[in-house]
């Protein structure tokens, strides 16, 4: 057990791999005893078009976000979520601006320099800060998006929030199967995974403590409970003829589900250090086909919706929307605050941004952006508050704090005027 390095993988007879979680002989190990806290992680989440301004933001003197309709769901993790107010991004004119907003949205190209692109985009924050961490996972980065849309009609830079490059996109992963093959390089042939490693685990399981025999316990069992939501999957699929229609109104997973089981998926990917890096699109930037929205029994347009909000009925719908998405980025705080890692949790030891890149979906503003911010990045951030910047304070010295807290030793990102006030 001396020569266990911080990286210490199981491997199963097939060479099917599963990273450990943090546990604490790790921490005790004479080759380790360096480490004082459990490595940080960085999401990134991205929800399209905005919100609904005034079930979002509190009204000027109240400080109390966690009381408005939409972000009510958060409360369960309140004390570890932060809003910040204030910020925006510069409107690049003559170019579309939901393009802008999600192909943008962690860009680290100035605006006001000469473009490199038809939009102000560069390498984003997510490569940059995987540029200075992936060596400490197999893993580099993971970059999953929920649009479920079959037609993919629309420009690809609707879709996509993470970038290597001007023009030069991070395919995002949609389906749970191939994010789960990707974590766990599994295959059809393959026995259960958690079966093969299993037996690899019985004779490492006899040098651990109570505490870190639970821990393994409990990551096992969440991939066992991944894999057992992907296997009824396949068996769906083969049992019925896909049907050729561009959004099934039945299938296998509703759109809760779905993005729910992404959310699990990226949570096993940290708590196992897979990767220390992800972005997660709830939904696509503006789109024109309607949406399925099983649990809130209608099928709409998201982006018609927010042209709508003039009636009161539209309005409502869009509330739900949004409370839909919020309340599942909530289910994986929840998921990750749940996870007993080193002094505190999973979520103490992560970054993870929930916003969009327009403030206001009726006008297309890039001010006053909904951004909320959970975890402590190793109690570096004071939490449980709303950060109230000056107006027009640049959503890149956000970008950039949370960039020097990953290590990356950077002093500047696109048109930062400096870390973010008031953040530590």
């Amino acid at each position: 057990m001396n020569k266990m390095n911080r990286r210490k993988f199981l491997l199963g007879a097939s060479g099917s791999m599963l990273a450990l979680p943090w546990l604490e002989l790790l921490a005790e190990n004479p080759i380790t005893k360096a480490i004082k806290e459990p490595p940080l992680r960085f999401a990134s989440f991205y929800s399209p078009m905005g919100f609904v301004r005034d079930h979002f933001f509190p009204e000027e003197g109240n400080e109390d976000f966690l009381s408005m309709p939409t972000l009510s769901s958060l409360k369960k993790v309140g004390d570890k979520v932060n809003m910040i107010t204030g910020l925006y991004r510069v409107n690049v004119r003559g170019v579309d601006v939901h393009n802008q907003a999600s192909s943008c949205y962690l860009s680290s190209q100035n605006p006001h320099e000469e473009l490199k692109s038809s939009y102000p985009m560069d390498r984003t924050l997510d490569h940059l800060i995987a540029d200075k961490v992936s060596h400490r996972t197999p893993i580099r980065s993971l970059e999953l998006n929920c649009n479920s849309f079959k037609d993919l009609k629309e420009s690809i830079y609707l879709d996509n929030i993470s970038w290597y490059g001007p023009e030069q996109v991070a395919s995002t992963i949609k389906d749970p199967r191939k994010v789960y093959q990707r974590l766990f390089k599994t295959n059809k042939s393959n026995k259960d995974i958690t079966d093969l490693i299993l037996a690899d685990a019985k004779n490492f399981k006899r040098n651990l403590g109570n505490q870190d025999k639970h821990k393994l316990d409990e990551y096992f069992t969440s991939v066992r409970e991944i894999e057992k939501q992907i296997e009824k999957l396949n068996e769906y699929h083969r049992r019925h003829k896909k049907p050729d229609i561009e959004e099934p109104t039945e299938g296998p997973m509703t759109r809760g589900e779905y993005i729910r089981l992404m959310g699990q998926l990226l949570v096993v990917a940290f708590q196992g250090d897979l990767t220390h890096v992800a972005t997660f699109m709830l939904a696509p930037e503006r789109w024109g086909s309607p949406q399925v929205y099983h649990e809130l029994n209608f099928t709409s347009s998201h982006h018609g919706l927010t042209h709508g909000q003039s009636r009161k009925d539209v309005k409502a719908r869009l509330v739900q929307v949004d409370k839909f998405y919020v309340d599942l980025f909530a289910g994986v705080l929840e998921h990750m605050d749940s996870i007993k890692e080193g002094e505190g949790t999973l979520l103490d030891h992560s970054i993870v941004t929930l916003g969009s890149g327009l403030g206001d979906g009726e006008y297309h503003t890039l001010d006053e952006l909904p951004i909320i911010m959970a975890g402590s990045a190793n109690g570096k951030i004071k939490t449980g508050r709303m950060i109230k910047c000056p107006k027009h304070t640049p959503l890149a010295n956000l970008w950039l704090s949370q960039a020097q807290l990953m290590g990356t030793g950077m002093t500047k990102f696109a048109d930062s005027s400096g870390p973010l006030k008031g953040l530590l």
